[in-house]
């Protein structure tokens, strides 16, 4: 499978739940598709007008491909990236529950076994007010078009099947 058509085939997944952009700019990287879930819930009594509460849930996903083989240090770049962007993406306040941003490396070349070892390691959370505000969690996903597979985080895991390239979903 070519780059440009896992492109396309992610973006058609996501826009049943996701508002999709391709080629987004944030800190001044740009990404081949980014996509963003907002869920906004709330609990009432007898009313609408009587609010017990209300929570928020976010996911981001930045998804960057690369024609050539992903070697580590491209993988160390983008965890990097990762995290900065976490911090720029979500914004804690009363209602914030929680914020998921997943970050899809693709390459058509194949992927480094140090590049594997590196992002199946990664791991970032960050709560806010001792989880009063709420937390968001990072997951990595590298995804290796020449072979078919897809190698995760701890926390990618979740949604690895999601992004096998041959997948019919």
């Amino acid at each position: 499978m070519k780059l440009e058509e896992y492109l396309k085939m992610l973006q058609a997944r996501y826009e049943a739940y996701f508002d999709t952009s391709p080629d987004y700019s944030i800190l001044g990287r740009t990404v081949d598709l980014y996509a963003r879930c907002h869920v906004r819930s709330e609990k009432f009594f007898l009313s609408r007008k009587a609010t017990l509460g209300a929570w928020e849930t976010n996911e981001y996903c930045l998804v960057e491909g690369h024609q050539a083989g992903l070697g580590a240090a491209k993988v160390q770049d983008f965890t990097a990236f990762l995290v900065n962007a976490a911090n720029e993406l979500v914004k804690p306040h009363e209602e914030h529950m929680s914020s998921v941003i997943s970050g899809i490396l693709v390459s058509e070349q194949g992927v480094d076994p140090e590049a594997i070892r590196i992002g199946t390691r990664f791991k970032h959370d960050r709560s806010f007010w001792f989880g009063i505000r709420g937390w968001y969690s990072v997951r990595l996903l590298l995804v290796d078009l020449s072979s078919g597979q897809v190698y995760a985080s701890p926390k990618g895991k979740e949604v690895m099947k999601s992004y096998l390239p041959k997948q019919v979903v």
